[in-house]
């Protein structure tokens, strides 16, 4: 019911309620809510129905976990029907908007942002017709029940692919200027330029041209890049609105796509106690969706990691040179300790790089001023956290461990171009 019925249905009951006054009013009141009455019903009756509404929700099969996910809402229904439709989106999302008003046929949006990994479940899309005088509603249910896939942010990797092609990559955060010369594969023979070093010039070619020429060198491909991901106990704290596995899968994600894209192998190893997957290296844009199967699985452990199980494993089976990644938060002095033993071990053949996601509500309440007992208490242990958490990087660094230790805003861009600065400096 509406409020313009219920209006008209409060008018004749003040005339009911006048006839206290004067009882001549009572039968003209009476036959008045009547007649309100059998309009708001014919109004309802009259309101297009689930035979003549239909509605169909467009979905992506995966979704992003942490990122704006679009819903779309197309609707056939009669010229200048009024409908109201409420979508039964999966609890564990975050929609943008949850009512959406349509005049007609047409189409309308919202986004999700789902907030774990999984498999969410999509009900009906409740509808609400309104009848052609204002007065009557009516409800039913349209669209049909679906299941979506919520995986690691993929829609870095969209994005990646799509400022690539336009040559934009500065938008993402990347760097993309390769120095001539740089690399150690033969790429092609090019016109020199002033600033290309004395020992790239192609003599052969300049003498058979009667140009100065130059040979440019691509960096090394078919390399094998491993990012083996800790889904300990620690790696269950949140960082923002999702947890550090996630943030740290969404970047480990857009590292191997990168990898991929450049003509290298990737792999994956993920840990907790012990080994509990693993996608041996290997090349190929197909090779992505592999990897993606792998991550869907991951949750968070109850127990702490094993730096000895899991990087004793990577060392034994991957005999050639690789770039190990090795993502994990390091929280204390022991822990750092065992894993320096384990990445001195690697380094012996592999090029090892730590990466770690900080916890942007740590650092905000370090920052804070307290105003209560309980914040200065918050802040107290908040600064112990991250005290001892900067011990523990000091001690990595110390011992040579090339580490990345940033935020879930920047830590994608920061690998990708560590990986591409250490691609251009042949490093591997």
């Amino acid at each position: 019911m509406t409020g313009r019925a219920l209006t008209l249905l409060l008018a004749p009951l003040l005339v009911v309620a006048l006839a206290a006054a004067w009882g001549a009013l009572l039968v003209p009141g009476l036959v008045l809510f009547t007649v309100a009455v059998l309009l708001v019903v014919i109004d309802s009756r009259s309101a297009p129905g689930p035979s003549r509404v239909e509605v169909e929700r467009h979905v992506d099969r995966l979704f992003s976990v942490g990122a704006a996910n679009p819903v779309s809402l197309v609707v056939r229904a009669p010229r200048g029907a009024s409908l109201t439709l409420r979508d039964d989106a999966p609890v564990t999302m975050l929609a943008s908007a949850q009512l959406h008003t349509m005049h007609g046929a047409g189409e309308t949006g919202y986004s999700l942002t789902p907030r774990a990994r999984g498999d969410a479940d999509f009900g009906r899309v409740h509808v609400r017709s309104r009848g052609p005088w204002g007065l009557g509603t009516r409800d039913f249910e349209a669209a049909r029940p679906q299941t979506v896939r919520v995986d690691a942010d993929i829609s870095a990797v969209r994005v990646y692919e799509a400022l690539a092609r336009r040559g934009q990559l500065e938008e993402l955060g990347v760097r993309t200027l390769r120095r001539h010369g740089d690399g150690t594969e033969f790429e092609r023979v090019r016109e020199a330029v002033p600033d290309d070093p004395l020992r790239f010039i192609n003599w052969r070619a300049t003498a058979r041209t009667g140009r100065l020429m130059a040979t440019e060198l691509a960096p090394e491909r078919d390399q094998p890049v491993i990012a083996c991901i800790d889904h300990g106990r620690l790696m269950g704290v949140g960082a923002g609105p999702l947890t550090k596995l996630d943030h740290a899968l969404n970047a480990a994600l857009l590292l191997l796509h990168v990898a991929l894209r450049t003509g290298d192998r990737a792999g994956l190893v993920a840990f907790a106690d012990g080994v509990t997957a693993t996608v041996e290296p290997r090349a190929g844009s197909a090779h992505l969706r592999r990897l993606l199967d792998a991550i869907g699985p991951l949750q968070p452990g109850e127990i702490e990691s094993d730096y000895t199980a899991a990087l004793t494993a990577v060392r034994t089976r991957q005999r050639r040179r690789a770039l190990i990644a090795i993502f994990t938060d390091v929280v204390d002095r022991d822990q750092a300790a065992a894993l320096i033993a384990q990445c001195t071990l690697l380094r012996r053949r592999h090029l090892t790089l730590v990466i770690s996601v900080r916890d942007p509500a740590v650092e905000d309440m370090v920052r804070a001023r307290p105003a209560t007992p309980e914040e200065v208490y918050a802040r107290a242990i908040a600064g112990g956290i991250a005290a001892d958490r900067s011990d523990a990087l000091r001690l990595l660094r110390a011992a040579g461990i090339d580490i990345i230790d940033a935020d879930a805003r920047t830590l994608s861009p920061r690998l990708v171009n560590r990986y591409l600065e250490l691609k251009r400096r042949a490093a591997l």
